[in-house]
């Protein structure tokens, strides 16, 4: 069986079953060929899809006026996010447009910095905005946060704890902290759940992230309980 080297998000996900066949309670033969190509051609679908909304929201950018209303500025940068953010996700060398992305969003955002000219506190906010973004754009280029945030989900609800299971630990860490504490205790009883028909060899390689999911559970549940 073999995947292409920059998968999209449903051919990634049968990547990641195929390569976690006893995990998942399947055979890797359950994963044929014939399921991966048609995974690809979802993704390939949303390929061309995003490009047709890219080139639209690139020419508009490209055609703001100096003089342009900030409600109109703001909400094409708004735009941009989001496609930089689906672009993560889709299949192919995306790192080209992603930097294309990122060189029009910071175009915009100097133009906003100018409009806000003095103001102290307007600066202030955008600084934070900057930061803020630099953090989103750094988890996405995790391809399970990229594709845990898609608005088209690729991984079903039902495959999602486990699904978390298979990455790395520090990827994990990063991707449990999009989720609210009634949410963990979920992907938890979820997993407790699919482990019952399994066995304790295919069990014990997971436990410490079962154990690090119990951990974030605790912290979270203790940070919103008042004093």
């Amino acid at each position: 069986m073999l995947f292409i080297e920059f998968p999209g998000a449903y051919e990634r996900q049968l990547q990641r079953k195929y390569e976690n066949a006893a995990l998942f309670g399947i055979n890797q033969s359950d994963i044929t060929n014939e399921k991966v190509l048609i995974e690809r051609q979802r993704d390939a679908d949303d390929v061309e899809q995003f490009m047709t909304s890219f080139r639209e929201v690139v020419e508009r950018a490209v055609s703001l006026k100096p003089n342009e209303q900030s409600d109109i500025i703001l909400k094409l940068k708004e735009e941009l996010d989001q496609h930089y953010q689906t672009c993560c996700s889709l299949q192919g060398d995306m790192s080209k447009i992603k930097q294309a992305l990122k060189t029009l969003i910071q175009a915009i955002m100097n133009a906003v910095r100018n409009g806000a000219g003095n103001d102290l506190a307007a600066q202030t906010k955008l600084d934070e905005e900057d930061v803020a973004r630099e953090e989103h754009f750094r988890l996405q280029e995790y391809t399970f946060i990229a594709d845990l945030m898609r608005e088209n989900k690729s991984i079903n609800a039902n495959e999602l704890a486990l699904s978390l299971l298979t990455e790395p630990m520090n990827i994990l860490t990063e991707a449990v902290d999009l989720f609210q504490p009634q949410e963990i205790a979920k992907l938890i009883s979820d997993i407790h759940d699919k482990f019952s028909d399994l066995n304790d060899d295919i069990i014990t390689p997971y436990e410490s992230k079962i154990e690090a999911l119990s951990h974030k559970l605790t912290n979270s549940v203790n940070d919103k309980t008042p004093n």
